[in-house]
């Protein structure tokens, strides 16, 4: 049994940063520090220009603990309207290929579309098939890749986007 909820609470970012560093730390290797410093940096940069625009969710388990998490961050460019990025999806490997990640995922959607964003969109790195095939089967589709130093090295950076009709 898994709850979704929206709301922040004392301890979520910490809990939110925390869960990647433990569940990246065995996925194609160690993602380790530099990573989880990363989600960190990300973290704190939409809570300060947050302004309401985004979402944050959370999945806990009976028990209260946190075993998945989800976002949705509204972006802006020049000329276009806003769209949606989905970010920090990201499961406990015991709340995987349980449903939870597909739920924190169509939150995260939910709420774009009731933002009127025409798009959304999301990056992530290659070896993770589990989450690819989660974006796929919810109509996501590669739009870019490029190569980029990272908390490994060199990864491969995917973009996929979803774009939702008018």
């Amino acid at each position: 049994m898994f709850t979704i909820r929206s709301d922040l609470r004392p301890g979520d970012l910490g809990r939110l940063i925390s869960l990647h560093g433990e569940a990246y730390e065995g996925e194609n290797g160690s993602y380790g520090a530099p990573f989880e410093a990363h989600v960190a940096g990300t973290v704190a940069e939409f809570m300060a220009g947050n302004e309401g625009r985004g979402r944050l969710f959370f999945a806990e388990d009976a028990a209260g603990s946190l075993v998945g998490t989800s976002a949705m961050i509204e972006r802006r460019r020049p000329g276009a309207p806003p769209e949606g990025q989905l970010r920090w999806v990201v499961l406990s490997p015991a709340a995987r290929g349980r449903g939870v990640g597909g739920r924190l995922v169509d939150a995260a959607l939910l709420h774009a579309r009731q933002q009127g964003y025409p798009r959304v969109y999301l990056e992530t790195t290659a070896g993770l098939d589990a989450s690819m095939a989660l974006y796929r089967h919810r109509g996501f589709e590669i739009v870019g890749e490029r190569r980029e130093s990272l908390w490994r090295g060199d990864d491969l950076v995917i973009t996929m986007a979803l774009e939702f009709a008018a």
